[in-house]
């Protein structure tokens, strides 16, 4: 049986491949340059154990490069609460403390070297998707594209209390 990682490396790397075969030695720079496999993994079945190993398979995949499965979980999460505070104490001062106040945890979900995501846990049922729209408008509002991080945010994804994905947006 194949790891979790391995097998999403390896979906990735075909996608990519794909991507490779339709849009020609172009699709390389901009699926890195433009985002477009750590896009594509947020839909992506296969990328849901590890988002980072199918963006490190379809950056190969797209590259032409040969298949290089990693030897262990590649996405990271690491929760950021001095973000969260800097974001919760803006949306207070400019009207938004209702959709910021119910945000319980910001984490950001590293994908490669330069890419990740910035997902909002909420307190919100997992019906809320209106109240969760809300809070990624004014979440993409309020953020400036780095916030002082390395790399690139490609992504806000905000999630009810048991975690399910209400919305996403990019940033």
């Amino acid at each position: 049986m194949r790891a979790p990682y391995t097998a999403a490396y390896l979906a990735g790397h075909r996608a990519g491949g794909a991507v490779r075969v339709s849009g020609g030695k172009g699709a390389a720079v901009r699926e890195a340059v433009w985002g477009g496999c750590a896009r594509r993994a947020l839909d992506a079945q296969a990328a849901r154990p590890d988002r980072g190993a199918w963006v490190r398979g379809c950056l190969d995949g797209v590259a032409g490069r040969p298949e290089r499965p990693p030897a262990a979980t590649v996405t990271r999460r690491t929760g950021n609460p001095a973000l969260l505070r800097g974001f919760v104490a803006w949306a207070r001062a400019n009207g938004a403390a209702g959709p910021a106040g119910h945000t319980g945890a910001l984490v950001t979900v590293r994908l490669t070297d330069t890419d990740y995501d910035i997902e909002l846990a909420t307190d919100h049922p997992a019906g809320a998707r209106g109240r969760a729209r809300e809070l990624a408008a004014v979440f993409a509002v309020w953020w400036d594209g780095d916030h002082g991080r390395d790399g690139r945010a490609w992504h806000v994804l905000v999630l009810a209390a048991d975690g399910t994905r209400l919305h996403t947006a990019r940033l």
